[in-house]
C-alpha cells in the first residue's frame, strides 16, 4: 500500500521532488503531512475476537485529541471517557473546560429533549424511525454521551447490516489471519501506539490489541481498501463510543458504505483528490476573501483539507466536537464534510486574510480545527452560515473532477510509457 500522498498525483507537493518555491518545499520537509512514516515495526499475531471490549468499557468520547499526542506519564488524571486531562494552564485544554461548564445547562435540555422522543420509540433503540425531520434536528442538536452508541447503531442502519452479511465478524477475523497480506499487517501495527496515544485504553497492549482486530477485519471485508492511514483514527473513535470490537467494526463497515467514500482509501485515491477539486469549487463561492489568499500565497488546499476529509476530523477537531459533527455527518452523508470544513474556515477567517505566504498559511493550517473548541458555534456555521450547499451541487462538481483526473490520469500514464519505450530505444 502506498502512503497517502504518495497514492495522489494531485499531491505534487510530496512526490514531485522539484518544487516551484524552495520555501514550499522547505517547509514540507519539516513538517511531512499524513501518509509520511517510519518503516513499519513487526506484525503481531491477531487476538481472538470477542463481543465485550473490555479495554474500552466504561470510557466514551472526550477531549483527548485537541490536545498533544506526547507520551502521558502512568500517574496522568484521565476524564471519565478514558483520555489524559490536560494540566491547568494548558490554552485548549482550559478553553475546553470552560466551554464544557458554559454548554453544561443547554446539554441538559437537550438530553431531556431525547429523553422525550426515546419515550416514542416504537422498540427500544429504534432511533432511525423518527420523523426525518424530527431526527435531522435531534442530530443536529448533538446527541448526549450516554445515548450516542445506541443511536449510532440505529441510524446507521448496524444490526439490520450485520444480519444480512454473509461473514460474522468472527468470520472476517479469521479471514484476516489467512489472507490479509503482511505488508497490511505491518502497516496497521506502525499506526496502532501512534493512535490517540493519550487515550487510557488505547496506550495497553489490550486496546491496541482491540484496534488491530477491527482494522484488520475491515481489510478482510473490504479488499479494494484493506487498509489506509487515516482509518486507524476513525475506527478507535468507534471503538471508544461503541465499547466492543464486534460493534465498531460493523460501525466502521456502515458508516463507509452510508457516506460512499471507500474510494478514498483505494488505490490512486480519485475520490479523494475529486473532493478537493470540490471544496476549492465550493470555498471560491461561500469563502472568496480565503480563496483570493490562498491563491496569492500559493497554499494547496489539499496540504490542509485533505487530512480533514481522510479521518472525517477525527485526528484534528477537538473530541467532543468531532462527535457532534458524526452525529450529522452519519445522517446527512458526505456533504455535512464539506460543510463543517467550510464552517471552520468561515471561523479563522480573519486569521487567513492576515497570512502573508505559503508558510504563513501552513503553520496556521494545522491549527485551525485544533482550537474548534466551541461545537455548537462550529455546527451552526456549518449549516446556518453555509446555505446552498447542495447534494446535488456537490455530486455534479465532483463528477466533473472526476472526469478531469481520469483524463489527466491516462495522460500521465501515456507519457510514462513513452518515457521508458523511448529509454529502452536508447539502450
Amino acid at each position: 500500500r502506498v502512503p497517502f500522498q504518495a497514492r495522489s498525483a494531485d499531491c505534487l507537493h510530496v512526490v514531485g521532488g522539484q518544487q516551484r518555491r524552495r520555501g514550499r518545499l522547505f517547509w514540507l520537509r519539516r513538517h511531512p503531512p499524513l501518509g509520511m512514516v517510519s518503516p513499519p515495526a513487526p506484525a503481531q499475531p491477531l487476538e481472538e475476537s470477542s463481543r465485550v471490549g473490555g479495554a474500552f468499557r466504561g470510557t466514551g468520547a472526550g477531549t483527548g485529541n485537541a490536545f498533544s499526542d506526547a507520551d502521558v506519564s502512568d500517574d496522568e488524571e484521565y476524564d471519565m471517557h478514558g483520555f489524559a486531562v490536560p494540566p491547568e494552564g494548558d490554552e485548549i485544554g482550559d478553553s475546553c473546560r470552560a466551554y464544557a461548564q458554559w454548554f453544561q445547562p443547554k446539554a441538559a435540555r437537550r438530553c431531556a429533549r431525547l429523553e422525550r422522543f426515546k419515550s416514542r420509540l416504537p422498540a427500544p433503540g429504534a432511533w432511525a424511525t423518527l420523523p426525518k425531520k424530527s431526527l435531522k434536528a435531534m442530530l443536529r442538536k448533538g446527541v448526549p454521551s450516554e445515548y450516542r452508541q445506541e443511536v449510532w447503531w440505529s441510524i446507521l442502519g448496524c444490526e439490520e447490516r450485520r444480519h444480512q452479511s454473509a461473514s460474522s465478524y468472527a468470520q472476517y477475523l479469521q479471514g484476516a489471519r489467512q489472507h490479509v497480506t503482511t505488508k497490511t499487517n505491518e502497516e496497521i501495527e506502525r499506526d496502532l501506539r501512534r493512535t490517540f496515544p493519550n487515550h487510557k485504553s488505547l496506550r495497553t497492549e489490550d486496546g491496541q490489541s482491540e484496534l488491530r482486530n477491527v482494522l484488520c477485519a475491515f481489510a478482510q471485508h473490504s479488499p479494494r481498501v484493506q487498509y489506509c492511514q487515516g482509518l486507524n483514527f476513525i475506527a478507535a473513535l468507534l471503538l471508544i463510543v461503541m465499547q466492543e470490537e464486534e460493534r465498531a467494526f460493523w460501525a466502521l463497515v456502515c458508516a463507509m458504505e452510508a457516506l460512499g467514500v471507500e474510494r478514498y482509501y483505494t488505490e490512486g485515491m480519485m475520490l479523494l483528490r475529486a473532493d478537493m477539486r470540490a471544496m476549492s469549487a465550493v470555498i471560491e463561492k461561500k469563502c472568496p476573501k480565503v480563496s483570493r489568499t490562498f491563491a496569492a500565497t500559493g497554499a494547496d488546499l489539499t496540504s490542509i483539507c485533505s487530512e480533514w476529509f481522510i479521518t472525517w476530523f477525527a485526528k484534528c477537531l477537538p473530541t467532543p466536537t468531532v462527535l457532534r459533527v458524526w452525529d450529522t455527518l452519519f445522517f446527512e452523508g458526505f456533504k455535512i464534510l464539506f460543510r463543517v470544513a467550510v464552517g471552520i474556515l468561515k471561523l479563522v477567517e480573519a486569521d487567513i486574510l492576515k497570512c502573508k505566504c505559503f508558510e504563513d498559511v501552513m503553520e496556521q493550517a494545522k491549527d485551525w480545527p485544533r482550537c474548534m473548541v466551541k461545537h455548537n458555534e462550529l455546527l451552526k456555521t456549518s449549516f446556518k452560515g453555509v446555505p446552498g450547499l447542495r447534494r446535488a451541487d456537490l455530486l455534479k462538481v465532483r463528477d466533473e473532477a472526476l472526469c478531469r483526473i481520469e483524463r489527466d490520469d491516462e495522460e500521465t500514464r501515456r507519457r510514462q510509457r513513452e518515457s521508458r519505450e523511448r529509454l529502452e530505444r536508447e539502450r
